[in-house]
């Protein structure tokens, strides 16, 4: 009998012990360690990043967390670099031992720490960098949730610019950071392809005078400009051009969605055209799911800075959810293999709201995952900016 009793104990000890060997997951929290730019050149990515984890993780505590634990944030700053990201990822999985890591900076401080996570095997939920180099190598633990990466996303630009623009002669600007670097040739292979020739002007991101790069366009004689950069970058160059005397179509990458674009361009930002991939409703408005979701903003006192929210808070708000419904799925038992398995099996389509998520709005494209693909958002749609906002394109 007293042998019985201690097996079982010792089997209870065991059980307890393999839930435990997880870090970041305790009775009552479960501990998720976010790295964003909240300062530097990207800081409006991050700042805005932070304003949709904050929103949507207030909004699920307030009703019982995920199987009643509550989520519990540690941020770190990035300074979107990628000396920023590795210390940041160190410090998260280390020091604080969090049960995995949201990547909330740009694709510089991201593309860094790829290699980190593929040698530890903790889950890595990308909701920004575009830059294909995070997703190039299929590794199990690392997702890409609701931007679209610029590997899909480079199809649909060329193809917006050879068959819908018919341009033949395209000049495309491209700053410094790693996701237009990356992307520059891919896209230029593309029209290439498509007969379409290619002239490639540099500029750095943060510069405000591009007198020498609208000069190299100008001498292009371009049927079309698009700019690869981050959206204050887009905010200046699209006005520039158009002060130049360039009246040809201009195209952005999806960085040009973001509001801040029209908010820096004013009445020049008229006219130009990006893509968009946050769902049904733009983020300036103010009726059904985006009208709950820019109420909660307010009802949860949620600390904005200038010009937010943006394009960064709609999509961390979208995919935090997504996080907190793999990790309803998985079960009480939450360890982090049974989270990345729910991730790949229950995440398909999946958009927050009711009956689950009463609480929340239904906002974003819906993600799917596979165990086999692990990129959330396949598709971007052409937009044109219009009274200051967007339209659809086509």
């Amino acid at each position: 009998m007293k042998l019985r009793k201690l097996l079982a104990a010792s089997s209870l000890l065991l059980a307890a012990g393999a839930f435990a060997a997880d870090p970041g997951v305790s009775d009552g929290s479960i501990k998720i360690g976010v790295h964003a730019a909240l300062t530097g050149v990207a800081s409006f990515v991050g700042q805005g990043g932070k304003v949709g984890i904050d929103t949507a993780v207030a909004e699920i505590n307030a009703h019982g967390g995920v199987n009643g634990r509550k989520l519990e944030i540690v941020y770190v700053d990035d300074r979107g670099a990628p000396d920023g990201g590795v210390s940041a990822v160190r410090r998260l999985i280390d020091d604080d031992q969090v049960f995995m890591v949201f990547g909330a900076g740009p694709s510089a401080s991201t593309v860094s720490v790829v290699p980190l996570f593929q040698q530890n095997g903790v889950p890595y939920y990308v909701s920004f960098a575009s830059d294909p180099r995070v997703l190039e190598k299929f590794i199990p633990n690392i997702y890409s949730g609701a931007t679209v990466p610029q590997k899909d996303a480079i199809g649909t630009y060329a193809s917006f610019l050879a068959r819908e623009l018919k341009a033949k002669k395209v000049a495309m600007m491209v700053c410094d950071q790693p996701h237009c670097t990356s992307s520059a040739p891919i896209l230029k292979g593309l029209l290439e392809k498509d007969g379409v020739s290619v002239t490639q002007v540099a500029y750095n991101s943060g510069d405000t005078d591009f007198t020498g790069q609208v000069a190299q366009v100008k001498g292009a004689s371009p049927d079309a400009i698009f700019i690869f950069g981050l959206a204050p970058d887009e905010g200046r160059i699209v006005p520039r051009l158009k002060r130049g005397g360039l009246d040809k179509p201009i195209v952005t990458d999806v960085s040009g969605s973001d509001l801040t674009v029209l908010r820096m361009g004013g009445a020049a930002a008229e006219g130009y055209y990006t893509f968009w991939f946050g769902g049904p409703q733009f983020y300036d408005d103010n009726t059904g799911a985006m009208g709950k979701f820019h109420a909660s903003i307010k009802a949860n006192k949620i600390e904005q800075p200038a010009n937010m929210p943006n394009l960064y808070t709609l999509m961390a708000y979208s995919d935090v959810y997504v996080v907190a419904e793999a990790m309803r799925k998985a079960g009480k038992d939450l360890t982090r293999a049974a989270f990345m398995k729910s991730l790949d099996t229950n995440i398909q389509g999946f958009v927050a709201g009711p009956p689950s998520w009463a609480q929340a709005a239904a906002i974003g494209s819906p993600r799917t995952f596979s165990a086999s693909n692990h990129q959330g958002t396949s598709s971007a749609t052409p937009v044109v900016a219009k009274g200051g906002s967007f339209k659809p394109a086509r």
